[in-house]
């Protein structure tokens, strides 16, 4: 049989010398092309050659919408130079409150702290801008019957009284048996043993041992540490645990446990590696005993993440840095105050990124974790990775083994300590902005006076805030990314077709973004 052979323009390639990795880069540049190709038809451009601004204006100014298109993009624009604006004010208000937002959200639309006569329906654009954007944490009560309602009923006991008392009830909440029927009782689960409480230089938490030990001694361990009545912090922690990831590995045809509520999606970090890895993802169950303790960290890439209270109740301590004055500087180890939420059985809690907290399970308790990285906090993302690299040059240079021109070995080895590399970050964004774009251009012809201005609005603001750190990751003399993407490619025709694909759509943008002309 003859080796197979990935030819593009000439340039040949054997796919089987290539990583799996390498592989799912190339499929996901594909996907890229595909879209960009979209985009085009579209707009009934001759080609994607970055320098078609003048085509594209032109091509614009034929469509009758296109002065309501432009309008709203340069409105987006704008509104996304003000991020640093909104997260000052997104920081000052934290250091006004003593308690968070609690949202309650039911069929019928939301209301803010019980105050149900101001009950407004919320959209995923009010969550986005009104938390996410500004950086700011809130509790959210009713997703437990809108989106959790099956998983919940499955994981819960239902012959037990009111899990709301974390000080009197040892009981385990936990259905113990679904998890031995459908996980199964000698399979083998991740159980961290809790480490020292200390920091490493980049403000991330020690690293803990895992240990590996079946779910039946699990179970039994964790209500043993739950019964303990000497006040000690449990050690053991199942947690970072792919349930999602082993049930659809295991079982192909059973349904989805739960559906990410509409607040949480556009998920760049998770829609992207469970679709070009192989089951990467960062979607988390957490079952702890009473007492066990996540020490004080700011999650993983400076992402987003949310969490859902199956059973039980926990304890968060968020750590609020100082806010800024023009004639001082902080680092982000600074803290000014702290104040602690109590998160109950049913209940949702935002982590907004870069912030410091800990979390203490004050009865056994069972949750889902999910980090995520959105257009809110891309760019905090790109900072972390900015970060790692620098670290991980500096390591190279101390140990003199990997050679200057390696970028392979240092994509993976970046990959190795957060889970991304500029390559997948790269894709990752540029596949974004190409879906953006197709969708709002597909909906341009059948816009009428009835239009939705605000999910446009929604569209174009995501899309402006991804193409400047876009930008940022093309033109970063330090990332050396078009190296990089040459690496993992494996081919520098390759790379070159992630650049120009890169370059339209920033390109597009451009034209998006300004001003009409009176």
């Amino acid at each position: 049989m003859d080796t197979p052979v990935d030819q593009i323009d000439g340039e040949s390639c054997c796919s089987s010398s290539l990583s799996t990795h390498s592989l799912h880069m190339r499929a996901a540049l594909n996907d890229c092309s595909e879209l960009v190709e979209r985009l085009r038809l579209l707009l009934h451009l001759n080609s994607i050659d970055p320098s078609c601004a003048q085509e594209v204006s032109e091509q614009l100014s034929m469509n009758n919408n296109h002065c309501i298109i432009q309008q709203l993009f340069h409105s987006a624009w704008v509104a996304s130079g003000n991020i640093d604006q909104e997260r000052e004010l997104g920081l000052q208000s934290l250091h006004e409150i003593s308690e968070l937002d609690i949202l309650h959200v039911d069929k019928s639309g939301w209301h803010r702290d019980g105050n149900k006569a101001s009950s407004i329906p919320l959209t995923s654009s009010d969550f986005k801008r009104e938390y996410c954007f500004r950086n700011v944490p809130c509790i959210i009560r009713g997703f437990d019957e809108l989106h959790f309602k099956d998983v919940s009923l499955n994981w819960r006991k239902t012959d037990t009284t009111s899990t709301d008392d974390a000080t009197t009830h040892n009981e385990s909440r936990i259905n113990t048996s679904w998890f031995e029927r459908y996980v199964g009782e000698d399979t083998m689960v991740p159980v961290r043993i809790d480490g020292k409480n200390e920091l490493d230089d980049d403000g991330r938490a020690e690293e803990c041992e895992t240990i590996m030990m079946s779910l039946k001694y699990w179970v039994s361990s964790c209500q043993q540490q739950s019964n303990n009545r000497e006040g000690k912090v449990s050690r053991g922690y199942l947690k970072d645990w792919h349930l999602v990831q082993f049930l659809k590995s295991t079982q192909s045809d059973a349904p989805p446990l739960y559906k990410s509520p509409e607040y949480f999606e556009r998920d760049l970090l998770n829609n992207f590696l469970e679709k070009y890895s192989d089951g990467g993802d960062y979607k988390f169950v957490y079952w702890g005993p009473r007492g066990s303790i996540t020490r004080l960290h700011s999650d993983v890439l400076h992402s987003f993440s949310w969490s859902y209270n199956v059973t039980g109740s926990k304890k968060w301590t968020f750590y609020i840095p100082n806010i800024k004055s023009d004639s001082e500087t902080t680092s982000d180890n600074d803290t000014c105050r702290s104040f602690e939420v109590i998160q109950n059985t049913g209940e949702t809690i935002f982590v907004s990124s870069k912030i410091k907290h800990e979390v203490v399970n004050l009865v056994e308790t069972l949750s889902i974790n999910h980090n995520w990285i959105t257009s809110a906090n891309i760019d905090n993302t790109w900072q972390c990775i900015c970060s790692e690299i620098d670290a991980i040059e500096g390591e190279i240079k101390e140990w003199e083994v990997i050679p200057e021109d390696d970028f392979e070995a240092r994509e993976n080895m970046l990959r190795g300590c957060i889970g991304l590399d500029v390559t997948t970050f790269f894709l990752m964004i540029l596949l974004e902005v190409s879906e953006l774009l197709v969708q709002v251009f597909s909906t341009i012809d059948a816009m009428t006076e009835k239009h939705n201005d605000n999910e446009i609005h929604d569209s174009a603001l995501s899309i402006c805030s991804l193409v400047k750190v876009l930008g940022n990751v093309l033109t970063c003399k330090e990332a050396k990314t078009a190296q990089r993407l040459q690496a993992i490619m494996g081919s520098k025709t390759r790379a070159n077709q992630a650049n120009e694909l890169a370059a339209f759509v920033l390109c597009l943008s451009d034209v998006l973004k300004e001003p009409l002309s009176s």
